[in-house]
C-alpha cells in the first residue's frame, strides 16, 4: 500500500510541476517580465536543452530557417517551451528513478553470482 501512495504522490508532483510551468510561462508572455523568464528558462533547464536539440534543431534543419518568425511566438512559444521542457524533465526524472530500481532490484543477483577472488 505504501508504494501505491508514493507512486501517486510523485504523480501528484509530476502534473502540479508541469502545470505550475505552463501557467508560469502563460503570465509571464502576458507581462512580459524578464527577470520571470529567467527563472522559468532556469527550472525548466534540461529537459529545455534535450528539446531544443532533439527536437526543434532537427525541425528547422528539415523545415528551413525564415528568420522572419523570431518572435513572432510571443506567449504561446514561452508557454509550448517552459511546459514542454518541464515535460520532458519529468520523463528523465523517472527513467532514472526506473534505473535506480532496476539496479537495485538486480544486485542481490549478482552478488550471490560473484565467486570468490583465489
Amino acid at each position: 500500500m505504501r508504494r501505491t501512495r508514493c507512486r501517486r504522490a510523485a504523480r501528484i508532483a509530476a502534473v502540479t510541476y508541469v502545470a505550475a510551468m505552463v501557467a508560469g510561462g502563460l503570465v509571464v508572455g502576458v507581462l512580459d517580465a524578464s527577470h520571470a523568464e529567467q527563472l522559468l528558462f532556469w527550472l525548466s533547464q534540461p529537459g529545455l536543452n534535450v528539446l531544443y536539440v532533439f527536437v526543434l534543431m532537427p525541425l528547422t534543419v528539415v523545415l528551413g530557417d525564415s528568420g522572419a518568425a523570431a518572435d513572432a511566438g510571443g506567449a504561446t512559444g514561452l508557454v509550448l517551451a517552459c511546459g514542454l521542457g518541464a515535460a520532458v524533465n519529468v520523463l528523465l526524472l523517472r527513467t532514472a528513478v526506473c534505473f535506480a530500481r532496476m539496479v537495485a532490484a538486480d544486485l542481490p543477483a549478482c552478488r550471490k553470482r560473484r565467486s570468490p577472488v583465489r
